[in-house]
């Protein structure tokens, strides 16, 4: 009798954990946990600069620890608010709960994280930098003279005053470079050079660079210099700072205005980094990055296409900054709901995986069939040209490539025509069927829609750039087919996601393009473009 009341208690008992882990489930098999973490929420819509500075510190400072301080911040995405919507995919996915708070409840709760403040001089806007340098070395916040005296009321103690030190920013910036920089992180750098309103000759609220929160909680430096030998002073500065970065080390940032992107690419691979271009809606990457997202994902690809010779085969190729892109969903584009009517293929540097591995994740678990992801570079934005270990780079950045099954890269090399670039890709990339190669009409003369074939890959360069203007756009691609006669033809249409294009305007391009050439068209996306151009080479599928 006692054996059968033992065996009908563990009976029991079993029933009660299956029933409550059954209770546990939601209805799509996932197990509710308790989440991983708690995020306090601070509202940075329509605040001044001098609030979102020490915001972004305070942010920094905490999430050291792990993601505690999340900010919402205005957004390019026409659909939605991303910086409320990742909120709302990481609660879903068991990952944190949240609440909001106010600025000065966070101050008052996670003082005991802080060590005090320092003022910037406001006279001096590269002074910011240098107090965000001393935020990721010593906790301190990032403060304007005027909020002085709301945090000693708090309770807080001012460390440094930075008001008058330097005379200009070379001072400043030399004096980092003795007494800050040996401390600071050799795997990331925040490099960039924000814009200056030509009327008032103040570097305007939108230019701040929110990315700060993940500069401070990585220990790493900031610094604006002009990287351009234009400016002899400034890029030798920035040359004495790079030099002692570990190789392939991280610049983190954008350098305003456009006009320097290519340089600022140029000379960080002069120095064996690479980078990684954000601004002013790349925030909460302290959040962001330390996400339990997959560090694998897969997407499907295309493996057999049959070549029609008489046709023109058209790839959409999506594109723009890096964390940028990630942070605000392709500024809107990745929610249009007619997204997944056409084929689109999309720019995805591999590397962001180490800086939002969650944000990834969620792009692989709502694409399309119609979706593709191709590489932008292969780990980092290069010039290949001046890269001083091209080798080491690929080889490196082959893990990237896999993590995030991708086959096609594109990228380009500022114009510049080397054959040993186009060699050694082809070669290293073992995984990679093909490239998408330039900027239209920013490469060597005659480039655009060129194939080139180097070992076993095509090369298909870029024919033209979607621009912003319907008519415009439709011209400038149909005088495309119109001046290249032959048959087969590949072209790759690069979209520029700064100019917010939606899939209204896609398929107004599309059907502009088709009325000119009736039954011609094919529009693929960039692993079919490159099979087909494969199979017309006898390269195979």
């Amino acid at each position: 009798m006692g054996k059968k009341l033992v065996l009908l208690a563990l009976i029991t008992f079993i029933i009660l954990i299956l029933a409550f882990l059954w209770f546990r489930t939601t209805s799509k098999g996932e197990t509710l946990t308790e989440a991983l973490y708690h995020l306090d929420v601070i509202d940075l819509r329509g605040e001044t600069y001098e609030r979102r500075l020490l915001a972004l510190s305070l942010q920094g400072i905490v999430n050291k620890k792990g993601p505690r301080i999340y900010v919402l911040w205005e957004s390019k995405d026409r659909f939605g608010n991303p910086s409320e919507e990742w909120m709302e995919y990481y609660k879903s996915k068991g990952w944190v709960t949240y609440d909001e708070i106010s600025l000065e409840e966070a101050l008052l709760k996670y003082k005991g994280d802080v060590k005090g403040f320092v003022i910037y001089d406001p006279e001096m806007r590269h002074t910011i930098n240098v107090a965000i340098t001393m935020a990721g070395l010593y906790d301190t916040l990032v403060a304007h003279p005027s909020l002085r005296q709301m945090l000693e009321g708090i309770g807080y103690t001012m460390k440094e005053d930075l008001r008058g030190r330097w005379k200009d920013k070379y001072q400043a910036y030399e004096w980092q470079l003795e007494n800050l920089f040996p401390r600071c992180s050799k795997e990331l750098i925040a490099s960039a050079m924000p814009v200056e309103d030509p009327r008032t000759h103040e570097f305007r609220i939108y230019m701040i660079r929110p990315i700060m929160d993940y500069v401070i909680m990585k220990g790493a430096c900031a610094l604006d210099l002009i990287p351009s030998p234009k400016a002899p002073r400034d890029y030798e500065l920035l040359e004495k700072y790079y030099r002692e970065m570990s190789p392939y080390a991280v610049v983190l940032g954008y350098p305003f205005s456009g006009a320097l992107e290519r340089p600022h690419v140029e000379l960080a691979s002069k120095h064996g980094l690479v980078a990684l271009l954000a601004h002013v809606t790349s925030v909460d990457f302290s959040v962001h990055s330390q996400m339990p997202g997959g560090r694998e994902f897969k997407q499907s690809h295309v493996t057999n296409v049959t070549l029609d010779p008489r046709k023109v085969y058209i790839a959409i190729a999506m594109s723009d900054l890096g964390l940028n892109t990630m942070q605000d969903r392709y500024y809107g584009a990745w929610d249009d709901p007619k997204r997944g009517e056409l084929p689109v293929s999309w720019w995805l540097d591999p590397i962001v995986v180490d800086f939002c591995p969650g944000i990834v994740q969620y792009y692989y678990e709502t694409r399309t069939d119609k979706d593709y992801f191709y590489s932008a570079h292969v780990g980092g934005r290069i010039r290949p040209s001046d890269f001083p270990d091209l080798e080491g780079y690929l080889r490196r950045g082959e893990r990237y490539l896999k993590a995030c099954d991708l086959n096609v890269v594109a990228f380009s090399n500022h114009g510049k025509y080397d054959e040993r670039v186009f060699d050694v890709y082809s070669r290293l990339l073992k995984g990679c069927i093909g490239f998408f190669y330039g900027w239209p009409g920013r490469e060597w003369k005659g480039a655009e829609g060129q194939v080139l074939v180097y070992h076993d890959k095509v090369w298909i360069i870029t024919s033209v750039g979607i621009q912003g203007n319907v008519k415009a756009d439709v011209k400038r691609i149909t005088s495309f087919i119109g001046e290249h006669k032959e048959r087969p033809l590949f072209m790759t249409v690069l979209v520029v996601l700064g100019s917010y294009p939606d899939f209204t305007y896609l398929e107004e391009v599309k059907a502009g393009v088709e009325a000119h050439y009736p039954g011609q068209i094919e529009w693929v996306r960039g692993d079919e473009l490159i099979l087909l151009a494969r199979e017309y080479y006898g390269l195979g599928n």
